[in-house]
């Protein structure tokens, strides 16, 4: 056929593929030009473990396509929402650490709850969807790999890694009240509700937030020293966590909180005052809390800083265990 006619049909590639989905959802996919890090760090650690290659197979394969899924059907619960609550969802990034939904708009606590909530809460289904493929695959369900082994019972380790992730990444993002997961937001919204104005809310979060990240700075000393793969990424999940609640802490003190939607609906409509002078958003200097100005934009090419950001972060968590179960032997001749 004539380059002409090949020039009809679209290549099959990633990029393409996500913008095709990115139209149907109506809300722009990126890929983060690091996107496969937990991916290739679980193969390097399989591999140079001496696994089978079976184990690296099941690393990768948890590490790397099943936990993207599982982060963008995470994120899409909370763009489902926040459309619903008349927000506009900018785009979705899925970077190392996870995935990022950038939402536009101010919204009341309550919304704000549904909104945070529905991310968690899309792990449920997919908690019975790897359980009932388990239960078909294994006759029952269950969390371990005893008695397991990677050349036999490849596809019930697969289920219960997926299991495993499912679990800690819903507990995770709704336990951890470090500032911006989905249970600091939740909480947030919680003390607005019952009346405490944001700048003490803020403050509470932004406590809460110091005390969990010395747990996540512990967590990446110890595999640090213990030459974990997850250590690098541990690292990183705890000097971005700590860049965003400084953030937080600075908008608080610099009375910037109005440029943060988690906060901004509230102090508008004067149902509660905060505790140092409030500067319109345009005022804002912490890039983080910039008002969200346009609609979505195209596929790896934002126009504008959305509002806030609904994060799921997981990566390190698929690593550990994506590793952990790709340590299963073999079975025996």
């Amino acid at each position: 056929p004539s380059p002409d006619i090949l020039g009809k049909f679209p290549q099959p590639t990633c990029e393409s593929t996500f913008r095709a989905l990115s139209q149907a959802m109506g809300t722009p996919i990126r890929l983060h030009v690091f996107l496969p890090l937990a991916a290739v760090l679980a193969a390097l650690s399989t591999v140079a473990a001496g696994h089978p290659w079976q184990s690296v197979l099941l690393a990768v394969l948890v590490a790397g396509p099943l936990l993207l899924i599982t982060v963008l059907v995470h994120e899409l619960g909370h763009v489902i929402a926040a459309k619903r609550c008349g927000c506009t969802a900018d785009h979705i990034l899925l970077w190392p650490l996870g995935g990022l939904a950038f939402i536009g708009g101010a919204v009341k606590p309550k919304e704000q709850i549904l909104i945070s909530g529905s991310g968690p809460a899309t792990h449920l289904p997919m908690l019975g969807l790897w359980a009932g493929l388990l239960a078909l695959l294994h006759g029952s369900v269950t969390l371990s790999t005893h008695g397991l082994w990677i050349d036999s019972n490849f596809g019930s380790l697969t289920c219960i890694a997926m299991l495993n992730t499912n679990l800690v990444m819903l507990l995770f993002n709704l336990l951890v009240p470090c500032f911006p997961l989905d249970c600091s937001r939740i909480l947030a919204s919680l003390l607005l509700l019952r009346g405490l104005d944001p700048g003490h809310a803020a403050k509470i979060i932004v406590i809460f937030s110091v005390i969990a990240l010395a747990g996540v700075v512990v967590l990446s000393v110890w595999s640090f020293m213990n030459s974990h793969s997850s250590s690098s990424l541990n690292v990183v999940l705890a000097v971005w966590l700590a860049a965003q609640t400084w953030r937080l802490h600075q908008a608080r003190v610099n009375g910037q909180l109005a440029s943060d939607p988690l906060f901004s609906a509230v102090m508008n409509t004067g149902t509660s005052a905060t505790s140092a002078p409030v500067h319109s958003a345009s005022a804002a200097t912490g890039r983080s809390f910039q008002t969200f100005q346009e609609g979505p934009t195209a596929v790896g090419k934002p126009s504008s800083t959305p509002g806030s950001s609904q994060v799921c972060l997981a990566s390190a968590i698929a690593l550990v265990i994506a590793i952990s179960v790709a340590q299963v032997g073999t079975s025996p001749s």
